[in-house]
């Protein structure tokens, strides 16, 4: 089986800011490049792009659960080895949406890039972003 890895990101912005270096580097260990984003990205080395319409907003309930369930589809008939996840919001889905391929062997990680939590932030942030942020 082919090595494969999965970038999920809510918006491409966020691969091609912080990513493409990782993304080289792994195509050159030998691994396919799979990007699941809110948009479409041109990058020449990334092997598939999937738009899964994510909502940064963890309020938006009803869009996130449609791209959750096109996640967890996605994620169970690709077989990947490793998931990378990004964002608070898309990385809580791609958690959910990846414990079948988790029982298979799948390695899924989570990059915080910076907390929405933090001294002086509002109470509904340090609810909603710090438990899951440690899970």
């Amino acid at each position: 089986m082919k090595k494969k890895i999965l970038f999920v990101a809510s918006i491409p912005e966020h691969i091609t800011a912080f990513h493409l270096p990782y993304l080289e580097l792994l195509k050159d260990k030998g691994y396919e490049i799979h990007i699941a984003t809110n948009g479409s990205l041109d990058y020449p080395i990334v092997d598939k792009i999937y738009s899964i319409n994510f909502n940064r907003s963890p309020f938006r309930i009803f869009q996130n659960f449609i791209a959750y369930k096109t996640l967890r589809n996605l994620i169970n008939t690709q077989e990947y080895s490793v998931i990378s996840s990004h964002t608070p919001v898309v990385s809580i889905l791609t958690r959910l949406a990846s414990i079948l391929a988790r029982k298979k062997g799948t390695k899924v990680i989570y990059t915080a890039h910076g907390f929405h939590f933090y001294k002086g932030a509002s109470i509904v942030n340090w609810l909603l972003y710090y438990p899951v942020s440690y899970t």
